[in-house]
C-alpha cells in the first residue's frame, strides 16, 4: 500500500463516487477500482459498501479513514518542514467562512502548525462577508471564503473546489422525487435557506437565476451556518442547500442528497489577504508560502496558482 493509494481512498470518501475519486488524483476509474480491490485484499476488509448511493465507506473503512487521516497528515506536515524558516514566532489570527470550517481548514491549519510549532494560531469563523469585512478592517490577516471579495484592496488565491448539493429528508414529498428531480418540483418545497451574507446561499442563487428558474418559493427558515442547515433537514422541516465539504463524514439518518436536474453547482474556495499588510505579517506571509507549496505537491517549488486582484 503506498501513499497515493492512501490519497485515493481518502478522495473516494469525500466523493462518494469511484469515478470523481479516480479524477480526483488523475487516474482512470478502472485503475481505482482495482487498486481499491487490491487495499480491501491486503487488509482483509471491505472498504466501501457497493449497494448504496452514493457510495458510502463500511465500520471498518471509517476506521481506515482515521488510519489514512494520520498518515497522510504527517507525511504531508514532513514535506513542508523541510525549508521551512523554523525562526518565525508570534500569532495568526485567521478567519473561514463556515463551509471550509467544516474540513479543509481544519486539516490545513493541523499541518501549518505541526509544520511551524513557533507560530499559535487563532481561527474564528464567520460567514464571508464578515470574513471580508475583518482582514478589510485588519482585525485579521488572513481568511478563507467561498466567492471573491469585493474589496480593492483584498487578493484572492484559488485553493479548492467544493460542491453545493441538495439535501432531502426521507419522508415524502422528497423521498418520492425521481432521481434526478426537475426544478419544478424543488422550487415550491419547504426549504431552509442561509441568512444574507452566505456564499453558499449567493452562489444558489445565482445558479438558479442564470437558468431563468423561478426562486424557493417556500421558505421555512433562515439559519446562520451550513451545520444548522443540516440539522434542520434532518429533523424533517424541509430541503436546503449545503456544501458537500460539510457532509463529510456526517452521519445522516434521515436525509440524503439528491441531484437536481441540469443544476451542477461548484464554486472555489479562496485564500484572501489584505494586498498593503501581508508585508509587515510575516506568519502570514509563511502560511502564504505554505499554501503555494501545498497547491504544488509533486515538488518543493511554489505553486503556479496565480493570485486573483479585485480591480
Amino acid at each position: 500500500m503506498t501513499f497515493e493509494d492512501l490519497e485515493l481512498f481518502w478522495a473516494l470518501a469525500e466523493r462518494q463516487s469511484i469515478t470523481d475519486a479516480a479524477r480526483t488524483v488523475s487516474v482512470s476509474q478502472p485503475t481505482a477500482s482495482r487498486r481499491l480491490k487490491a487495499m480491501e485484499e491486503e487488509l482483509g476488509a471491505e472498504l466501501v459498501d457497493r449497494d448504496t448511493y452514493p457510495l458510502s465507506l463500511t465500520p471498518f473503512g471509517f476506521l481506515f479513514l482515521n488510519f489514512a487521516d494520520e498518515v497522510l497528515q504527517k507525511y504531508r506536515a514532513l514535506r513542508l518542514t523541510a525549508g521551512t524558516n523554523h525562526s518565525i514566532i508570534g500569532t495568526l489570527t485567521v478567519a473561514t467562512s463556515s463551509s471550509p470550517a467544516a474540513r479543509l481548514v481544519t486539516r490545513w491549519m493541523a499541518d501549518f502548525v505541526t509544520a511551524h510549532p513557533g507560530i499559535h494560531l487563532r481561527l474564528a469563523e464567520m460567514n464571508s462577508a464578515e470574513v471580508e469585512r475583518q482582514i478589510d478592517d485588519g482585525y485579521v490577516e488572513l481568511g478563507f471564503m467561498g466567492s471573491l471579495p469585493s474589496t480593492p484592496d483584498l487578493v484572492s488565491l484559488p485553493i479548492a473546489d467544493d460542491e453545493i448539493v441538495l439535501l432531502v429528508p426521507h419522508h415524502p414529498p422528497f423521498g418520492n422525487w425521481p432521481r434526478p428531480v426537475p426544478w419544478d418540483l424543488v422550487h415550491s418545497a419547504p426549504f431552509i435557506i442561509r441568512t444574507p451574507g452566505s456564499a453558499t446561499q449567493k452562489t444558489v442563487d445565482h445558479s438558479i437565476r442564470e437558468r431563468g428558474w423561478p426562486p424557493l418559493s417556500h421558505v421555512v427558515l433562515e439559519v446562520d451556518t451550513g451545520a444548522a442547515v443540516i440539522d434542520a433537514v434532518e429533523s424533517g422541516l424541509g430541503a436546503g442547500f449545503v456544501s458537500r465539504e460539510l457532509l463529510f463524514r456526517r452521519e445522516l439518518t434521515k436525509s440524503s442528497p439528491w441531484p437536481v436536474k441540469s443544476l451542477n453547482i461548484a464554486r472555489p474556495f479562496y485564500l484572501v489577504h489584505h494586498r498593503a499588510r501581508i508585508e509587515s505579517q510575516p506568519t502570514a506571509r509563511e502560511f502564504l508560502r505554505y499554501a503555494r507549496l501545498r497547491l504544488n505537491p509533486q515538488s518543493g517549488q511554489e505553486s503556479n496558482q496565480q493570485e486573483v486582484p479585485r480591480t
